[in-house]
């Protein structure tokens, strides 16, 4: 099962790294929407409901602006509307999977502040909800920081100045889930 999983997330991360690398969007939300729900019913059949929530949570508080206009309430615009709902789920979460909780603010906040796209967000949300261990988290923040000294590294080479880059979240994604899976094959 694990390895059909693990194929399923290639092939999809996979698809959306092109899209990201070539456009630097993917075509459609449903590529990253469509997953996040599956993500969520997997890990509700593992046992860990509590992430799903607060991944619900945090796709509610993301849409807020549209859930506003839907119910033509402007207040719920507003993130201190949301944030009773937000520490909630935080606190229900972080007792079971302390890390992955903290990781799914993390990748909300850096969508929040722009440093990331939604597509982006979301993915690492769904591939958070597949893999909630800190292997995972460690293996994308290894990739993170190889990527970044690399960058930095080339651009001090070639431009002979440092400076960072910006680079496609989702291909880094995508080695960071190759990457746990090398790291369980090696350790197992």
């Amino acid at each position: 099962m694990d390895w059909i999983i693990f194929g399923l997330v290639v092939a999809w991360l996979g698809i959306v790294s092109w899209f990201d690398i070539r456009k630097s969007e993917i075509p459609h939300s449903a590529w990253v929407v469509i997953p996040l729900i599956g993500a969520a019913v997997y890990r509700i059949w593992q046992g860990n409901w509590t992430l799903v929530l607060l991944a619900a949570v945090v796709a509610a508080v993301s849409e807020r602006y549209r859930i506003s206009k839907a119910f033509g309430w402007e207040e719920l615009s507003r993130i201190i509307t949301w944030l009773p709902l937000l520490f909630m789920g935080v606190f229900l979460s972080i007792q079971s999977s302390p890390l992955s909780a903290l990781a799914i603010i993390g990748f909300w906040v850096a969508w929040e502040l722009n440093w990331w796209g939604g597509a982006d967000a979301v993915s690492a949300i769904t591939i958070i909800l597949i893999y909630p261990e800190s292997k995972f988290i460690l293996a994308f923040l290894a990739v993170n920081v190889i990527i970044t000294i690399a960058l930095v590294i080339r651009s001090l080479i070639v431009e002979k100045t440092v400076r960072l880059h910006r680079i496609p979240g989702l291909p880094l994604i995508l080695i960071g889930v190759i990457s746990l899976q090398i790291m369980n094959l090696v350790i197992t």
